[in-house]
């Protein structure tokens, strides 16, 4: 099924109808959509006729051609109707259907090829504005893609598929600035998404089917393109993108069979939202996810598996751009209250010793560094792999905080927070690494108690127990039952003190 990745410029036919940009005339219209397409790098339009009546341009035969490294992607739109409606907007109609088709030809040199339709259904395009800001405002009852066929190596392959988006609105605005920026806002809703996808390997004769229906989807973006930007080697000035995507509840249906046997299941979130950003200085990346609940209901096991999850996300903040002085960064990862079915646990804990409380990892950073050189530039990604190259490139931590770590697992907890400094001039102290100073403070509580069901378990003999109990004993002093607390500290020496004893 290696063609389907191919399928990635679709969407782009969809979005170069909100490329268009319009003023009052229907001509202007289409001279901007053709400029939109040339936008998009090694792309070709084609038709067949453009007749003028009255306040309609009509274009008919419309050919759509994109080039790229993976392959090449072919739309015939049958009919284009451009209307002008005498206030100032122009309105588009389309052929309510057309094909797209996608060849190329892997790394072994096979060619394959991927047979898509598009069916739209009540859209309504109305394009307003001037020569300088246009507006696209588009409605449409569904819009859908079907994929027909796949054929790999004169082969064809057993697949169906279907992604739709259900009562869909949105608006796409478009402005050329006398800097040559391309600056474009869009934003997209409708209320539910489908996918559905079947298909079995030729090879082994195994099946799938994937059934998916997402709720309540809304995506908002912002990109900014200068000229030149397709013959770019790294991120040029002026180049911004900016996306949000959100959702309500999802749910995902799976069912597959091969020589391994048979697995099912569902999958099913409460909702998602995912943001990115990105510049030639910066980048941005944040996920979550809540209310997610994982089960099979059929597997190598001959019982049903569940997992479920509060939330789980990641976070980057990072610069890119080089800068004599330190840049702020950040991280962040959450996987709050894992909880695993029963017949899991008993898979290794059949006795129920260790508490089955759900699970939990929360840690957070932020911090500076000091860029030598552009992350984005070519020359920095070729110094990979060259020792002399990559010290010189590679980026200087000077400060790191742990504003927050939470740790809790079969009963235990761990809390934290910290911060260090980094000398990048002392590779010495510890070997290899900038010498760091400053201290981490931690709260313990359960661990103990931890020691002695793992022991019970068999994964600690009982007479290797006083190894983990004098580390304990080390590292960490007493305030409670079974409650510890721990404060690591490194000077500007370089020693590396815990709870005031010195171990390094």
């Amino acid at each position: 099924m290696a063609a389907l990745s191919k399928t990635a410029p679709i969407g782009a036919l969809f979005l170069l109808a909100g490329a268009a940009q319009a003023e009052v005339t229907a001509e202007q219209v289409w001279q901007d959509w053709q400029e939109g397409a040339r936008r998009l790098g090694e792309t070709r339009i084609e038709t067949g006729a453009e007749d003028r009546a009255g306040d309609t341009l009509t274009i008919t035969d419309l050919v759509l051609t994109m080039q790229g490294e993976d392959g090449t992607l072919i739309a015939r739109l049958p009919r284009i109707v451009f209307t002008e409606t005498g206030d100032g907007t122009v309105e588009i109609g389309m052929s309510d259907s057309y094909p797209i088709i996608i060849t190329g030809t892997d790394e072994a040199g096979f060619e394959s090829e991927i047979d898509l339709s598009v069916r739209q259904t009540g859209l309504a395009l109305t394009v307003s504005g001037d020569p300088d800001a246009m507006r696209y405002d588009y409605t449409a009852s569904r819009y859908a893609l079907t994929l027909n066929e796949i054929t790999e190596a004169g082969e064809m392959v057993p697949a169906e598929g279907l992604f739709a988006l259900n009562a869909l609105s949105g608006s796409y605005l478009a402005q050329t600035g006398a800097d040559g920026l391309r600056r474009t806002g869009y934003d997209i809703a409708a209320e539910t998404l489908e996918i559905a996808l079947e298909g079995e390997d030729a090879e082994t004769g195994g099946t799938f089917s994937i059934d998916a229906s997402v709720a309540e989807i809304a995506i908002d973006g912002a990109l900014s393109l200068p000229e030149g930007m397709d013959e770019a080697e790294a991120l040029p000035e002026g180049f911004s993108l900016a996306f949000d995507y959100a959702t309500g509840p999802a749910l995902v249906e799976f069912d597959g069979e091969g020589p391994q046997g048979r697995a099912a299941g569902t999958a099913r979130t409460g909702s998602s939202e995912v943001s990115l950003a990105l510049d030639p200085a910066r980048a941005s990346y944040a996920s979550s996810t809540k209310g997610l609940t994982l089960t099979l209901t059929d597997g190598p096991l001959p019982f049903p598996l569940e997992a479920s999850v509060a939330e789980y996300g990641f976070a980057l903040d990072a610069p890119l751009a080089a800068d004599e002085a330190a840049q702020d960064l950040s991280a962040r990862v959450t996987l709050d209250s894992l909880t695993l079915s029963d017949p899991i646990w008993a898979l290794f804990d059949p006795s129920a010793i260790l508490p089955r409380d759900p699970a939990t990892l929360i840690l957070e950073l932020s911090g500076t560094a000091r860029l030598p050189q552009d992350l984005t530039d070519p020359e920095t990604a070729e110094a990979v792999g060259e020792e002399a190259a990559m010290a010189e490139a590679a980026p200087e931590i000077e400060s790191l905080t742990l504003d927050r770590l939470v740790l809790r697992l079969a009963g235990a907890e761990v809390l934290g927070d910290g911060a260090f400094s980094f000398d990048n001039s002392d590779f010495e102290t510890f070997a290899g690494f900038p010498r760091p100073e400053g201290q981490i403070d931690l709260r313990i509580t359960g661990l103990n108690g931890l020691i002695e069901n793992l022991s019970r378990l068999g994964v600690i003999p009982a007479e290797q127990l006083m190894g983990p109990r004098m580390m304990l004993g080390l590292f960490t002093t007493p305030v409670g039952h079974d409650e510890l607390t721990s404060t690591i500290e490194i000077n500007a020496e370089g020693h590396v003190i815990a709870n005031d004893q010195r171990i390094k």
